[in-house]
């Protein structure tokens, strides 16, 4: 499974825009302009590929829309969101570097002198900082004006953004072709246009890959204390379950992506729908029933991801015809997408929700077997579950502690709303 790191994080920052219409696009602008600023200050290819990664991710601690749209405010503290997006990517030795601009983002450049940071995290963070604010102008004016943008930022020079950076930015902003992938009729991704040698060439190795997924799935699990754990228990049990069906090598890794990524598309659920503490009303459920749809839409969007997005975007699918997002039937739902069901289900019954406590395992597997029964799980899976129960189940609760430990650690400290 060869993925390029540019292309897995870019792909899945349009996870980011599911929040709300407002929203879309705009990581992957921000990306756009800060490379394109970084290019003309002179920044080496190297600190260049720390700034789009940030750049692509920055908004990430934005867990809600309220918070989201407030980013998007040109005179928004941020320091909330930022914080929280730094914790999200900081203990990822593949994301550390971009935490520290990513934390930074809405720190004025006057502020540096009291900051015990490194001095060049800050200036790229200014970098950045300067990108997302061009972008948020954009959007408040719906129109590319340099003038006008650049009225609003010359003023800020020196105690906002870096004084070379703006005047970097006036240079850019005077050529006819830097603001056309940024034109609202633009349909392309903005990155696109980038000359591909902007950056570091860089693949995953496969401990690369599960550290970054499992940094995505913070972000999709810790928006509520009833989710945070969820994806590590799906993708430890899934694992299981598929060894113990005979998969084996790189299709186990595939099948812990699929488990840490199945629910991304629930990125765009309110918050209020995953918390509520009671049945979903018809339009809450058409709601929460869109997101495997919108899940594939974001995985397929990375080349050499094609095994984890069919798997973690049937995960609703069921044998019988009667699942969703596409009523697939059973000789078009793949081993893979079976096992996600089961492990997804399972791990759902087994952890407290707001509407219930978590279901001892006794009543978990009647419930399973009358499913397969019924024909909507795969028969062979729930055997080969229950002949595993103690250690599938052990694992699933270790894996879950271990994830219920970090979510604590992650808000201790946090500010405020």
């Amino acid at each position: 499974m060869h993925i390029r790191l540019l292309d897995f994080l870019s792909g899945l920052s349009g996870a980011l825009d599911l929040m709300s219409p407002e929203v879309v696009g705009h990581h992957k602008r921000v990306a756009y302009l800060a490379s394109r600023l970084a290019h003309a200050l002179g920044v080496d290819r190297k600190e260049r590929t720390e700034l789009f990664m940030a750049a692509v991710l920055h908004d990430v601690g934005g867990f809600t829309l309220q918070s989201r749209l407030a980013a998007l405010s040109f005179e928004a503290d941020g320091a909330r969101h930022a914080e929280i997006g730094y914790r999200l990517l900081r203990d990822n030795p593949l994301l550390d570097e971009a935490a520290v601009i990513v934390r930074h983002h809405h720190t004025p450049r006057s502020r540096y002198g009291v900051l015990n940071e490194p001095v060049r995290k800050l200036q790229l963070a200014g970098i950045l900082n300067l990108a997302d604010r061009v972008d948020v102008l954009t959007l408040r004016h719906k129109a590319c004006d340099p003038t006008e943008i650049m009225g609003h930022i010359r003023p800020r020079a020196g105690y906002q953004f870096d004084p070379a950076a703006v005047e970097a930015l006036g240079d850019l902003a005077a050529e006819p072709g830097f603001w056309a992938p940024l034109a609202p009729a633009a349909k392309e991704d903005p990155t696109r246009s980038l000359p591909d040698d902007m950056f570091d060439e860089r693949g995953f190795t496969h401990q690369e890959l599960m550290q970054a997924s499992t940094a995505f799935s913070h972000i999709i699990d810790f928006r509520s204390r009833f989710t945070a754990t969820h994806s590590r228990g799906v993708a430890e049990t899934a694992v299981i379950l598929a060894e113990k069906s005979g998969m084996e090598g790189a299709r186990l890794t595939a099948i812990r992506l699929a488990g840490n990524l199945h629910d991304i598309g629930k990125l765009a659920v309110p918050s209020e729908i995953i918390d509520k503490p009671g049945p979903l009303n018809e339009a809450e459920r058409a709601i929460m029933e869109r997101h495997p749809e919108l899940g594939e839409t974001i995985l397929s969007s990375v080349p050499g991801l094609e095994d984890v997005t069919a798997w973690a975007s049937q995960h609703h699918e069921k044998l019988n015809g009667t699942g969703y997002p596409n009523r697939l039937s059973r000789e078009d739902i793949p081993l893979g997408s079976r096992v996600m069901a089961l492990a997804d289900i399972f791990t759902a019954l087994r952890e407290d929700r707001p509407y219930r406590p978590g279901i001892e395992n006794g009543r978990t597997m009647a419930i399973l077997e009358g499913m397969a029964t019924g024909g909507a799980l795969d028969p062979e899976l729930v055997s080969l579950m229950r002949g595993g129960l103690v250690e599938i189940d052990a694992c699933r609760r270790a894996a879950q502690a271990s994830a219920a430990e970090e979510f604590r650690r992650f808000y201790t400290g946090v500010p405020a709303q």
